[in-house]
């Protein structure tokens, strides 16, 4: 009854956090990579 109103704003705010988490990340480690190989 609260968990079917509440739980598709938990699923947005789920998917923005992991959509700008994971290219986050992502970027981090290759530019990490990336001086570690030119080094």
């Amino acid at each position: 009854m609260t968990i079917d109103r509440t739980y598709p704003i938990f699923t947005v705010r789920w998917l923005a956090v992991h959509g700008l988490a994971v290219p986050t990340v992502f970027f981090l480690g290759s530019i990490s990579a990336m001086q570690f190989i030119q080094r």
